[in-house]
């Protein structure tokens, strides 16, 4: 089993504070299981029991404690630490339990440093609010659905009728991912027209989201589905108002299990590459 426990503290500035048993070791961890569940109900008017009439995962709140592993570097480290924490800044937490690494963003809500005997190992607490609950991936996983496999390899075995097989194209501009994540995902879609492209469109189980623009070598089109998020731009810039109204950036959302994406263009959809990338999302480490 794996006995690693690390927090990583990444302030927005890049600066980082580690917690891995070098400098410091952390004591206590509490939140990071899971978030609270928040269900609303109303009181049924006839009848016994109430109405369930919604449910949401709440933000997170998530508490570390850390003690300093060599008493020598008391006043250095302790300083560090309360140097670093500063509700003027926002902060990525990595939390490392047993083999699995995950991130999320979070804001300061609170910060200790206990002043105690000079002697004793020096401690910090510090207080997070995660307003999006889930953990995130630390890898972003993604595809290009026009990708080209490559299948040359060794030995070479050249067939007398039907040649090399040397790659193998998705002309069918397809592509399924195996979601396993705890909550569905909202993925970043990067279009890239290496010539013409009208109109694009991005399908995905009935949904789609379609650009009524002409795109040209080089052009580069994002699209973030995240719902806190929504944005479509062209080389940078702001394009949401020429998108179809019949889109729905909330149907191209990820739950888990089985998800098919596919694109399409009224002309030149094979001078389209387009990558799709999300980061898995997890109720607790």
């Amino acid at each position: 089993m794996d006995e690693e426990v690390i927090a990583r503290i990444v302030r927005d500035d890049n600066s980082e504070l580690i917690a891995d048993d070098t400098d410091w070791g952390l004591t206590t961890i509490d939140g990071a299981d899971a978030p609270e569940y928040e269900l609303f109900t109303e009181k049924n008017a006839v009848g016994d029991g109430d109405t369930l009439t919604g449910k949401r995962v709440a933000a997170r709140d998530l508490e570390l404690e850390a003690a300093v592993m060599d008493t020598r570097f008391n006043s250095i480290l302790r300083d560090r630490a309360r140097r670093f924490f500063s509700p003027k800044h926002t902060y990525k937490v990595y939390l490392t339990y047993m083999g699995t690494t995950y991130w999320l963003a979070a804001e300061l809500k609170a910060f200790k440093a206990p002043s105690e005997r000079i002697t004793k190992k020096q401690t910090w607490s510090a207080y997070f609010v995660a307003l999006e609950p889930y953990w995130q991936s630390v890898d972003d996983f993604g595809q290009d659905i026009a990708a080209i496999t490559p299948r040359w390899g060794f030995p070479y075995m050249d067939n007398p009728t039907y040649g090399v097989l040397v790659s193998l194209a998705n002309f069918a501009k397809k592509v399924r991912f195996d979601y396993d994540g705890d909550a569905p995902a909202y993925p970043t879609i990067v279009l890239n027209a290496s010539e013409e492209v009208r109109n694009p469109k991005i399908e995905k189980d009935g949904a789609f989201i379609r650009l009524l623009d002409t795109l040209q070598n080089g052009d580069t089109v994002t699209i973030s589905t995240n719902p806190r998020r929504i944005r479509i731009t062209k080389n940078g810039q702001n394009v949401l108002n020429k998108v179809d109204r019949a889109s729905s950036f909330s149907g191209m959302q990820m739950p888990p299990g089985d998800n098919t994406f596919s694109y399409t263009a009224d002309y030149g959809d094979n001078n389209l590459h387009v990558v799709i990338r999300y980061n898995k999302q997890y109720l607790g480490v």
